[in-house]
């Protein structure tokens, strides 16, 4: 490991992006929020509209908290050897089994982590974790994002199969990253794979 000497994030640049690009970026600001940071939560639910323009003064205050939340967990757990860092891997399960699953041809990554952190979010409630009320927050905050929350027409056996190669999978069992409440992450191993798939189809 070989740590940055210097970081800068130029959100001038921001604005060089095709929309589609840049307002995928917003679900990995959405997911630190909902994994550590109610507040910062509220503050992106009240600025939408602003964070879509790039204004400067609410851009500027949530990418700086978004990343302050990231390097706080990796400093935590920089090699990944306390678990800790796991929880930046919410959403991200689902995620990267679609991007498999679909060649990465069909989504970009912060759109499959919308997805995805709406499949963990169902998990968690049917297996008595996440409050109802947390998925409609959530689902509303990505939907006004114009982020996805489902998709159509993706192979579920092939998605099954890629998550089964994901790196957070242990003898078989995937690590699965879910929410209590809203910074509340919770890190569950027995999932049943017949609800995993049932989540799925009514997602897919």
């Amino acid at each position: 490991f070989y740590q940055p000497k210097l970081v800068i994030a130029d959100l001038n640049m921001l604005s060089t992006l095709p929309d589609r690009e840049r307002i995928a970026g917003w679900a990995e600001t959405i997911k630190h929020g909902m994994i550590l940071d109610e507040q910062l939560i509220e503050d992106i639910e009240l600025h939408v509209d602003d964070l879509l323009s790039l204004e400067a003064e609410a851009t500027a205050r949530v990418i700086r908290r978004s990343v302050a939340i990231k390097a706080g967990v990796v400093t935590e757990d920089e090699r990944e050897s306390t678990g800790q860092r796991a929880i930046l891997n919410y959403g991200h399960t689902v995620a990267h089994a679609l991007e498999t699953a679909t060649e990465y041809g069909e989504y970009l990554h912060g759109e499959a982590v919308a997805i995805g952190m709406t499949a963990a979010s169902v998990i968690g409630l049917t297996l008595g974790i996440t409050p109802e009320s947390l998925i409609n927050r959530q689902s509303k905050l990505l939907e006004r994002f114009g982020l996805p929350v489902q998709c159509k027409e993706i192979d579920l056996e092939s998605v099954l199969t890629a998550m089964q190669l994901d790196k957070k999978t242990t003898d078989g069992e995937i690590n699965w990253v879910l929410l209590s409440g809203i910074a509340q992450p919770i890190r569950q191993s027995k999932v049943p794979q017949t609800l995993v798939k049932q989540v799925l189809q009514d997602l897919l």
